[in-house]
């Protein structure tokens, strides 16, 4: 990611901080997925309909995290993966005996494992996984019977991955990738147990709602702008740190040097130094303002001369420029039905659950609370009756 993007935590945000911030805002949402919540039983984020669909091509890339990587639903990714760890069965004739390491030659059984996790999270926290879990497989059941084919499932799957890719501008698998790993999870850890369930909550409610066209073209309507594209462009930098370095590079290149090699061997920004400086497309909004400001005003090909940003002086060569377009409704349907259905999921998903749950016969034995034993009432007590005590005072 180069230091350029607009997060108030990266360097050439509008307020500008420290280097090692610049992955900051693509993994935040990345890293919200590692913390415990059980975000079916909340309110969803008002912006989270629009993350759900398609995102509006003029979003910044500081979009709010909560509508980057994480589609609305469900919890997160350590939580899912430490309770599969405790609960689900390997295939060693499905019971805990299995060993999952040794020591001085003797097996460390799953039960053993189990025990130790349990004692450390503690009961409720067990009980919060296992609902997690649970709730994950009822959706796929569920997502089963609406018609939801693993083939249709994965197909899906991958294309709410480019989604994400291209919102927030990860140029190649690897990036996106790297972005992940920071977070410790894996992309195919990532498309299950996050994005999947989107895609089956969607497949329900479709079933669910059965949309008309009607209902479509009156959604496309009321949110038009949020599947219009602005304009764009692409370019590629330099950042040096002084004026009269960047100065120094500016005559190298006005005399034949090859921007993408200087790019690479003198460039600051580590983010893009290994791309010789390419930036990739971006909107406006995206990038500070004075690095944006001169970016727009290039033509397809001009190089400028020194800018100068909050975290340094850049020289912006413009390789290319998308023009803004307007959509037409026959141009997004699908995506206008992906964004539809992802609304009536965020509006009604909460209520579903509870009641696919009672449906299913769910019952959650680790934070089942046991009934406390009857006790004797005071009329029936033998202390508390007259004669009892008449005859104790005999």
């Amino acid at each position: 990611m180069s230091d350029l993007e607009k997060d108030p935590n990266n360097p050439a945000g509008r307020d500008g901080v420290s280097d090692e911030n610049r992955e900051q805002n693509r993994v935040e949402a990345i890293e919200e997925a590692t913390e415990s919540a059980d975000l079916y039983k909340e309110d969803i984020a008002p912006e989270a309909h629009v993350a759900a669909g398609e995102p509006a091509a003029n979003t910044p890339a500081a979009a709010s995290k909560a509508s980057v990587v994480v589609p609305w639903i469900v919890a997160v990714i350590a939580v899912i993966a430490l309770a599969v760890v405790l609960i689900r069965q390997n295939d060693d004739g499905n019971t805990l005996k299995g060993a999952v390491g040794t020591l001085n030659g003797k097996d460390i059984t799953k039960a053993d494992f189990y025990t130790v996790m349990y004692d450390q999270v503690g009961k409720d926290q067990a009980g919060s996984m296992l609902d997690n879990y649970m709730t994950l497989k009822l959706i796929e059941g569920e997502a089963e019977k609406a018609g939801l084919t693993e083939a249709a499932a994965q197909e899906a799957v991958n294309q709410e991955v480019v989604k994400i890719k291209a919102q927030y501008n990860f140029a190649t698998d690897a990036d996106f990738e790297n972005a992940l790993s920071s977070s410790n999870t894996t992309l195919e850890a990532y498309k299950k147990n996050q994005i999947l369930p989107q895609v089956e909550l969607r497949a329900i409610f479709e079933k669910k709602v059965a949309p008309k066209e009607e209902d479509l073209k009156a959604y496309y309507d009321k949110n038009k702008a949020n599947f219009d594209t602005a304009e764009q462009v692409r370019a590629s930098h330099i950042l040096l740190a002084t004026k009269a370095e960047a100065e120094a590079v500016l005559k190298d290149l006005k005399g034949g040097a090859d921007f993408a090699t200087v790019a690479k061997e003198k460039s600051t920004d580590t983010g893009s130094q290994a791309s010789g400086g390419d930036l990739g497309f971006f909107g406006k909004g995206a990038m500070n303002e004075q690095f944006e400001t001169a970016a727009f005003k290039l033509k397809k090909g001009e190089m400028s001369g020194v800018v100068e940003s909050p975290n340094g002086f850049h020289i912006i060569l413009l390789t290319d420029r998308k023009d803004a377009v307007t959509s037409t409704y026959d141009s997004v349907k699908d995506k206008v039905k992906s964004a539809y259905l992802d609304e009536k999921v965020n509006e009604g998903a909460s209520e579903w659950i509870e009641t696919a749950k009672k449906d299913a016969g769910y019952e959650n034995l680790l934070t089942k609370t046991e009934e406390p034993a009857a006790s004797a009432s005071p009329e029936s007590s033998p202390a508390a009756s007259p004669s009892a005590s008449a005859s104790a005072s005999q």
